[in-house]
């Protein structure tokens, strides 16, 4: 019998398969237009991935906001009362300030359950590389490792999960604050599309930009190639905003230059995508710590 639970949130982006396969839970965030608030549910309970892109394309404008105390003290008391520890493994603090919240709701509950532990973990990174995370965890956790073990490792090992990522426009990285206004502007008018990574402080970091589509493919599928670590042991995910397609032709870029890497795609969940926008991809993978790569 498991002895804590592993806990994430929206950022991660696990599918309902991966979280029933590893029995990871998570804390939803939400997302919001002036008229309506959405739970940022990974099961898209509120308004299906597609339709949610689709709005976005139409310009309607989406806000984001992190997990609410309610909800933190409510899903961690739960978890709680049935005797269980817990590690929660959550998105970069760079990005999100919901590890903080976590922090000080860890704290109110310990006179509640003295007897229990919880662990919060900055990632220093979201998306799909927080889910792997989870996961890694999860695995330990069912093999016997105590709560205690499983923290360690995390600390120690994620600087060594990876994104690298394009977008189809800047302009959603600017509203995100990810860009300045003017690199928005003439990276869109020239058709530039940048070359994204998850760096050592948790920030996203342009490292480089292309021209053209097709271009941002075959840049990603180098720079995975260069720094991914025992590809034959691992999955490589693939994630994209709405553009299966393009996804599907990154994963034949990325299987010719990495010889019997296992790659898998799924649909970026909704709090990611507010800040990226439709027509992005993002490749997660393990390989070289990110300090070496900048």
């Amino acid at each position: 019998m498991a002895t804590f639970d592993v806990l994430t949130d929206s950022t991660s982006d696990l599918t309902p398969e991966l979280r029933q396969e590893y029995s990871i839970d998570y804390f939803e965030m939400e997302f919001s237009t002036e008229e309506k608030t959405y739970q940022a549910s990974l099961d898209w309970n509120d308004i299906g991935a597609h339709a949610f892109y689709e709005t976005m394309r139409n310009d309607v404008k989406y806000r984001t906001a992190q997990v609410s105390v309610k909800n933190f003290t409510d899903k961690m008391r739960a978890h709680l009362s049935e005797g269980k520890d817990i590690i929660y493994i959550a998105c970069s603090s760079a990005l999100s300030s919901s590890v903080k919240t976590a922090y000080i709701v860890r704290d109110e509950l310990r006179e509640e359950f003295p007897d229990r532990k919880v662990i919060c973990i900055d990632s220093l990174i979201s998306g799909m590389a927080q889910g792997m995370l989870a996961i890694e965890c999860a695995k330990m956790r069912d093999q016997g490792k105590t709560v205690e073990e499983c923290g360690e490792w995390l600390e120690d090992n994620k600087f060594f999960y990876n994104q690298c990522a394009t977008t189809e426009t800047l302009s959603y990285l600017k509203e995100a604050g990810r860009v300045t206004a003017s690199s928005a502007f003439f990276g869109n008018l020239f058709a530039v599309k940048p070359i994204i990574i998850s760096d050592s402080k948790g920030q996203n970091l342009a490292v480089k930009k292309v021209k053209g589509r097709k271009s941002s493919f075959t840049e990603i599928a180098d720079h995975v190639s260069n720094y991914i670590v025992s590809p034959e042991k691992q999955t490589v995910w693939i994630g994209h905003a709405d553009c299966f397609f393009d996804a599907e032709q990154l994963e034949m870029e990325i299987k010719s230059k990495i010889k019997g890497v296992n790659v898998k795609k799924y649909v970026i969940g909704p709090i990611v995508g507010v800040s990226v926008g439709p027509g992005t991809l993002i490749c997660n993978y393990f390989g070289k710590s990110k300090t070496e790569q900048v």
